[in-house]
C-alpha cells in the first residue's frame, strides 16, 4: 500500500514540475485527459449494465468534446445502447455520424442491424454480408446471424434465413425463443420443396426434426395419413430432442382416426356472452342468414358456434377443439383483437383455414392459413386518398383527435397522399374532449397568411397606354384555405360539433374527407347542411342501388325485422365465401380449402369484398358516401 502511495505521489510531483517548466503543457493536456476520463466513465457504466446513466454520460461527452479521439467510439457505444433499448432510428442517427472511411466492423454490424430493424432490408443485408469473413466476438456473431436471418426472410429467402438461425443457435442464451422463431418460419413461410430441403439439410438437429413435423402435418392435411405416420414415427424414434415432440405424438394419434374431416362443418368463434355479446349476435345473424339461404338449394352445411367470452377458455383452445374434436373444415372469427391473435397462431399451427373478422393489425401475416374480411383503417385511407387524387385534389391538411385511432389514421393518410404525389400542408391535432375548435381552425387557416386574388389583365388605350380603372376586385368575406381537402378521422358525434365551427370560423370551400364513423343519421341531423362538400367511406351502405345489396337488405329485414349494419353484412359475405369453397367438388381437405379460398376471385360481396390478396387480406371496394338534401347517398 505504501509503495502504491509513493508512486502516485511521484507522478503528481513530475506532473507539477512539467506544468512549472512549460505552462502551456497544462492547457494542452487537460482537455484531452478529461475527455479520456469522462469517456472511460461512460464505458464502465455501460459494462456495469447502467444503460441510462451511461447514455447520459456519453451524450454529454460528445457534445462537450467534439474533437476528442474517443468521439467515434462514443458514437459507437451510444448506438449499442440505443439498440439494446430497441430505439433503432436513434442508434442509426449516431452511427451515421461516423465517416464511412472510419467505420470498422463493429460499426458496420450495428449500422446493418439498425437498417434491418428500420425496414431497410436490402441495405442492411448488403452492410452485414461482408462481415461473415471477419473475426468478431461471440455476442456480436450472434447479432450478425440474427440480423441476416431477419433480412433474408423479408427478402423472401426463407431457407437462407434458416441457415443463419442455425448458425445463431449455439451463440444465443435463450435457445427456446430462437427455436420458437424457427418453428413459426417452418410452419408458414416455406413451401413443400423448401421444407423437404430443410429436413434434409438439418437432419440430426432440432431444426430438422421440426421440418419433418411440418411435413407430416401437411401430409395429414392432404389426407395422406400413411406418409404422415412414417415421418412422425421417425421423429419419435430419433434421439434428437426438440421442443415440439408432444405435437408429434398428438399428430401420430390423429393419423389413426378414420373419417377425419366433417365437410359439412364450419366453426365460429364469437363473443356470445359478456359485454360484447351484442356485437357477436349481429355477426351471428349475418352468418345464419347466409347458411339458411345456402341450405335451401345446396347440400346443407352447419355452423358450430363457440363463445370466446367464457372465462378460463382461450381462443386457442377453442380452435384446437373445433379442429380435433369437431373436425371442421374452416373457422370464422374471432371478432375481437386479443382472441383473434390467439386463434390465428393456433389455426396456423393446426393448418386449419381461419377467416377472422377482427381489425387487429398483422393478423393475415401470421401465416398462409389466416385470412381476414374486415374494413381496415388502411383500406379506408387508401379509398379516400385515391378518390381525392382522381378528383384533382392536390394539397391536403389533417385534423385528427389525440387518440390511438386518430394518430394511426393520420399517419396512414399522410403516407398515402405523399405516395400519390399530393402535398401535405398541415397536420393539426385536438384533445378528445374538446368542444371549441377555434384554435385548431385558425391554425389550419394560417391567419397571418394573406391570400391575394389573381391580378386582372390590364385594359389598354388605342395608343397602348393602360386605362385607369378603379380597383373593382371584391373583398373576400373569408380567407381562402391554403389546401384543397381536409381529412378528419373521427366519429359522427364529434363531427356534428366540428363541421359547423369549420364554417363559422371561415374554413370553407374545401372538401372534407371522413372515415366510416361518419356514416350515421345523427350526423346528418346535427350538421348535414354543413357537409355539402364532404365525402366519407364505409364498408356497407344499406341504401345502395347495387342489386346484391338490395336483395341482402330485403332478406335481412324479412328474417329479423330490422335493417342490417356493417357487422351483419361482413358476416354474410364471410359465410358465403366459405360456403362457395365448401361446394367446390375439388376440395377434399383443409389444404385444398385454403388454396381455393386464397384463389377466390370475382366474388361480389355486399360489404365490398372481392376476394383476397397474396397475404390473405380481403380486397375491398368501399362505398364512397356524401350528404345530399338531408340524406346520405353514394358518390356518383
Amino acid at each position: 500500500m505504501k509503495r502504491i502511495f509513493n508512486l502516485v505521489l511521484l507522478s503528481a510531483i513530475c506532473f507539477t514540475l512539467m506544468q512549472v517548466s512549460n505552462p502551456s503543457f497544462a492547457f494542452a493536456i487537460e482537455p484531452t485527459a478529461l475527455a479520456a476520463v469522462e469517456f472511460e466513465h461512460g464505458r464502465q457504466l455501460f459494462q456495469a449494465g447502467e444503460l441510462k446513466r451511461s447514455l447520459a454520460k456519453l451524450r454529454t461527452f460528445v457534445q462537450r468534446y467534439p474533437d476528442a479521439p474517443q468521439l467515434h467510439p462514443a458514437y459507437t457505444l451510444i448506438g449499442r445502447i440505443f439498440i439494446l433499448q430497441k430505439r433503432y432510428p436513434d442508434a442509426l442517427l449516431y452511427l451515421e455520424r461516423i465517416p464511412e472511411f472510419l467505420r470498422n466492423s463493429e460499426v458496420s454490424l450495428l449500422r446493418g442491424h439498425c437498417l434491418i430493424h428500420n425496414g431497410r432490408f436490402s441495405e442492411g443485408w448488403t452492410q452485414l454480408l461482408p462481415l461473415l469473413d471477419q473475426r468478431i466476438n461471440r455476442a456480436d456473431a450472434g447479432m450478425l446471424f440474427l440480423g441476416l436471418a431477419d433480412a433474408a426472410i423479408n427478402l423472401q429467402q426463407p431457407l437462407q434465413s434458416l441457415v443463419f438461425l442455425q448458425k445463431a443457435l449455439p451463440l444465443i442464451e435463450n435457445t427456446a425463443k430462437l427455436l420458437e422463431r424457427v418453428h413459426r418460419l417452418l410452419q408458414s413461410r416455406l413451401n413443400d420443396l423448401e421444407l423437404a430441403e430443410a429436413a434434409f439439410m438439418w437432419q440430426g438437429t432440432a431444426i430438422g426434426q421440426d421440418a419433418r413435423l411440418q411435413l407430416a402435418r401437411r401430409s395429414l392435411a392432404r389426407q395422406q395419413p400413411e406418409q404422415a405416420r412414417l415421418l412422425l414415427r421417425a421423429i419419435l424414434a430419433s434421439p434428437v430432442t426438440f421442443p415440439y415432440w408432444q405435437e408429434a405424438e398428438l399428430l401420430l394419434q390423429r393419423t389413426s382416426m378414420d373419417n377425419w374431416y366433417n365437410r359439412d362443418s364450419i366453426g365460429v368463434l364469437l363473443p356470445l356472452s359478456g359485454r360484447y355479446a351484442a356485437y357477436g349476435e349481429l355477426v351471428k345473424k349475418g352468418l345464419d342468414l347466409a347458411v339458411e339461404k345456402h341450405n335451401k338449394t345446396r347440400l346443407p352445411v352447419r355452423l358450430l358456434y363457440r363463445d370466446t367470452a367464457v372465462a378460463g377458455v382461450s381462443a386457442a383452445q377453442l380452435v384446437s377443439s373445433l379442429t380435433d374434436d369437431d373436425k371442421v373444415m374452416a373457422i370464422i372469427g374471432p371478432l375481437l383483437g386479443a382472441p383473434a391473435e390467439e386463434a390465428a397462431g393456433r389455426a396456423q399451427r393446426e393448418m386449419v383455414p381461419l377467416l377472422t373478422l377482427s381489425q387487429r393489425r398483422g393478423l393475415p401475416q401470421r401465416g398462409n392459413y389466416i385470412f381476414r374480411d374486415s374494413l381496415t383503417v388502411l383500406q379506408q385511407v387508401r379509398s379516400l386518398s385515391r378518390y381525392a387524387a382522381d378528383t384533382q385534389h392536390i394539397s391536403y391538411s389533417v385534423l385528427y383527435p389525440e387518440n390511438r385511432l386518430g394518430k394511426e389514421m393520420a399517419q396512414l393518410f399522410v403516407d398515402e397522399v405523399r405516395q400519390l404525389g399530393g402535398e401535405i400542408v398541415d397536420i393539426v391535432s385536438y384533445p378528445e374532449d374538446i368542444t371549441d375548435f377555434r384554435k385548431q381552425i385558425e391554425t389550419l387557416l394560417w391567419e397571418d397568411h394573406v391570400v391575394e386574388p389573381p391580378p386582372k389583365r390590364p385594359v389598354l388605350n388605342k395608343d397602348g397606354s393602360p386605362v385607369e380603372e378603379p380597383d373593382k376586385r371584391p373583398e373576400l368575406e373569408y380567407p381562402l384555405a391554403p389546401f384543397h381537402a381536409l381529412f378528419i378521422p373521427d366519429y359522427a358525434e364529434r363531427i356534428g360539433m366540428l363541421a359547423p365551427q369549420l364554417v363559422f370560423y371561415g374554413l370553407k370551400d374545401v372538401t372534407l374527407l371522413g372515415i366510416n364513423g361518419w356514416n350515421s343519421p345523427e350526423l346528418v341531423a346535427q350538421a348535414g347542411r354543413f357537409l355539402g362538400q364532404a365525402v366519407f367511406v364505409d364498408g356497407f351502405f344499406h341504401n345502395s342501388k347495387d342489386p346484391e345489396v338490395q336483395r341482402f337488405v330485403e332478406l335481412y329485414q324479412q328474417a329479423y325485422q330490422e335493417e342490417p349494419n356493417i357487422l351483419g353484412a361482413q358476416a354474410f359475405d364471410t359465410a358465403n365465401m366459405l360456403l362457395q369453397v365448401v361446394d367446390d367438388p375439388q376440395v377434399f381437405n383443409r389444404a385444398d380449402f385454403r388454396r381455393q379460398l386464397a384463389d377466390l376471385r370475382g366474388f361480389h360481396g355486399v360489404s365490398g369484398t372481392l376476394g383476397f390478396d397474396e397475404l390473405g387480406e380481403a380486397i375491398k371496394r368501399p362505398y364512397l358516401l356524401q350528404v345530399r338534401r338531408g340524406r346520405i347517398v353514394e358518390v356518383q
